[in-house]
């Protein structure tokens, strides 16, 4: 039997995998062939996430700007001290960290399916598409589509977004500078993104369910919109994020990470900083109860606590302002636009924490004239 069974075998399966698996036997299930396919990831990270997964993917380019394009044309321009945020080869990304975890001592079987799970007195009888295996502890790492999540019964996450992107041959004149546009046009209940790297841009748009339109009708909207309808598409992405978090993240012999837990910044869709947070106190959780022999819900039930105490806040945060941002129609959104076109406001946007976007609200609505005019809106968000 298996100290533990890692389901899912992108960042969230192999960083938690490649810390729990140094004192324990540690498998990981794959349903793909390989680690980083498909990608389903803009690619844009912080330093400081590189740091915390512990192993340095490609980079791409340096993002020092950004603009940001509203419905009725204005444009707040963004302007970092410095590097702000990498664009990274994901796929480089997923395959260092199943490198590392398998260094470590973890097993990575690929082409495995998980089909199913039984609860048993002395462990958990797991069901995939090369047999039946047996473990102690079942990790969900199985992103958005989480079969291990909703084998805790009721635990879907309040909402669905839905990405698409495209890897484009065409080179921009701004070559650190990103473009973000909200509004129905583009990116109904969510935003749409254009990052330069080198003689390439990758164009892509999240949104919100219901739309009455695909997101691949969007994305060609988007092309158009940057000239690039006619250039060469090198790679197209698409997927769904989980935003609002599930019920539950842990269930008798069950931890859940990453996309499975439905641990995704709100505002901006990234989930590779709260994997990266939420990692270590899984397998230390996972570690003492393997330990003391105690792999009940009620044991399992402090990493919901820890994770949620080390970032739960900033992800409540963000999705209070997810719920005023999806509310807003596209001349709310241009009012929005005429009272943060201030000096000021720049100022406190040219310092945001890209892992932590929701963190300029405040020091925003702070500012006179600014809170007053926003207010109506953040009170019918709440609603």
């Amino acid at each position: 039997m298996h100290d533990a069974v890692v389901v899912g075998g992108g960042p969230a399966g192999t960083i938690t995998a490649g810390l729990l698996a140094k004192d324990h036997e540690t498998v990981v299930i794959e349903e793909h062939s390989s680690s980083g396919s498909p990608m389903q990831c803009a690619g844009l990270v912080s330093a400081e996430v590189i740091k915390m997964s512990g192993v340095v993917p490609e980079i791409l380019s340096g993002i020092t700007g950004a603009d940001v394009v509203f419905p009725g044309g204005g444009k707040i321009e963004v302007r970092f001290s410095g590097v702000a945020a990498l664009l990274i080869d994901r796929a480089d990304l997923d395959r260092k960290l199943a490198e590392k975890a398998i260094d470590n001592g973890a097993e990575i079987r690929y082409n495995s399916k998980f089909i199913g799970c039984r609860m048993q007195d002395d462990g958990v009888s797991i069901a995939t598409s090369g047999g039946e295996m047996r473990s102690r502890l079942l990790i969900g790492a199985d992103g958005y589509r989480s079969m291990t999540a909703m084998s805790l019964g009721a635990n879907s996450p309040k909402e669905y977004v839905y990405g698409i992107q495209a890897d484009v041959k065409k080179r921009c004149e701004q070559s650190g500078t990103m473009t973000l546009r909200i509004g129905s046009e583009f990116a109904p209940g969510f935003f749409s993104w254009e990052i330069p790297f080198g003689d390439m841009v990758r164009i892509g748009l999240c949104v919100k369910e219901g739309t009455g339109s695909t997101p691949n009708e969007y994305l060609k909207k988007l092309l158009k919109e940057n000239g690039a309808e006619a250039c060469e598409i090198k790679a197209r992405y698409s997927g769904k994020i989980p935003v609002g978090g599930r019920p539950r993240t842990y269930g008798e012999r069950t931890l859940l990470i990453g996309d499975a837990a439905g641990q995704v910044k709100p505002v901006s869709g990234g989930g590779l900083y709260p994997i990266c947070k939420a990692a270590p106190i899984l397998a230390g959780t996972a570690a003492e109860s393997l330990g003391e022999n105690d792999l009940s819900a009620r044991r399992l039930s402090r990493y919901e606590k820890g994770w949620k105490k080390e970032f739960g806040k900033e992800l409540s945060r963000g999705y209070k302002i997810r719920k005023t941002f999806v509310k807003m129609s596209d001349a709310e959104f241009d009012k929005v636009y005429d009272a943060i076109d201030r000096e000021d406001i720049r100022a406190i946007l040219n310092n945001i924490d890209i892992d932590d976007p929701g963190s300029v609200a405040l020091p925003m609505l702070k500012r006179p004239q600014v809170g007053l005019k926003l207010l109506p809106y953040i009170l019918r968000g709440m609603v």
